[in-house]
């Protein structure tokens, strides 16, 4: 039908009719540009004004960077994770009591072996819990010489159980017996005293039936006419002392010996009528002399250690 209308109109008349449509065509085209210009101008203006999304309603973002990795290789090392750090564990705290004794004592605990069994102190002293053996309190006053009783006390124990009796010290090596009390100091001095004094035990052990001099004891000027450490005759009136002829024994472990352990060793101990031997003692050490001012207190008395004078308490 289109191709019969063109046939009926002359060539002017199509080219004018093509002219009026192109020119309608444009002005289209032209409207269409425009409203294409304002729409992409309103977009514009809506992406501008569009407000930022509140960080605390999202926590993702639309575009996520991803998250970086370590490596799991090199190309020269093989990737080791750094390893976490182990938790601290919490410091636990040594004994500050003895599992046997009130009173406060060093952190190491009295090991298992010794060979004799441990008294309950009324006082605290070390002595009262060993003076049962009277080698114990030996070895004791010769560990105390110069030394602190807290630092000594366990390397008594270990003395004690590493060598439970004069036999086993006396055939001991020096040498090893230095490593037992390295930490108490003059080890070498002290290593050789203790086993020369086993060695003399073992050739003459202490029994009631001897007892040795020793000059300038139990005061100043005692004994001078006799030889030091010279071993007297049963009916001799001069004082002596059974553990007198021991090598290391001095005022200290002679005042100790007699507190703790003459009684004991003589039979006499609790005998009726017999006035105990720490009655007869003046000890000048700083623990002994406030001991036996408690033990004459016990029976009534008011006690000068520092010079042995007593009279009745009220």
């Amino acid at each position: 039908m289109a191709n019969n209308r063109h046939e009926l109109l002359s060539p002017a008349q199509l080219i004018a009719r093509a002219c009026a449509s192109l020119e309608s065509g444009s002005s289209v085209l032209a409207q269409a540009a425009t409203d294409l210009s304002s729409a992409t101008a309103l977009l514009n203006r809506s992406i501008t004004r569009r407000p930022q999304r509140s960080k605390q309603n999202h926590t993702h973002s639309t575009i996520s960077k991803p998250a970086t990795k370590p490596p799991t290789t090199s190309t020269y090392f093989p990737y080791v994770p750094s390893p976490s750090p182990k938790p601290k564990k919490k410091a636990v705290a040594g004994p500050t009591t003895s599992p046997f004794f009130p009173e406060p004592f060093s952190r190491e605990r009295t090991p298992p072996g010794l060979k004799f069994k441990l008294q309950t102190p009324e006082f605290g002293l070390i002595q009262e819990r060993i003076c049962e053996s009277l080698f114990a309190l030996v070895v004791q006053a010769m560990l105390w010489n110069k030394t602190k009783g807290t630092a000594a006390r366990p390397v008594l124990w270990k003395v004690l159980c590493t060598y439970p009796t004069p036999d086993a010290l006396a055939v001991a090596d020096p040498r090893e017996v230095q490593e037992v009390i390295r930490i108490l100091g003059l080890q070498e001095r002290r290593a050789l005293s203790l086993v020369k004094m086993a060695k003399t035990w073992v050739a003459a052990p202490p029994c009631a039936e001897r007892r040795y001099a020793r000059r300038d004891y139990p005061k100043k000027g005692c004994n001078r006419d006799a030889g030091d450490r010279e071993l007297l005759e049963p009916g001799d009136p001069r004082e002596g002392w059974e553990i007198g002829h021991l090598p290391g024994v001095g005022e200290y472990a002679l005042d100790s010996y007699r507190i703790f352990g003459r009684d004991r060793l003589r039979g006499l101990q609790g005998v009726e009528g017999v006035e105990p031997e720490w009655k007869r003692v003046v000890p000048r050490d700083k623990e002994l002399g406030p001991y036996v001012k408690f033990k004459w207190a016990q029976e009534g008395w008011e006690y000068d250690f520092a010079t042995g004078a007593r009279s009745r308490g009220e």
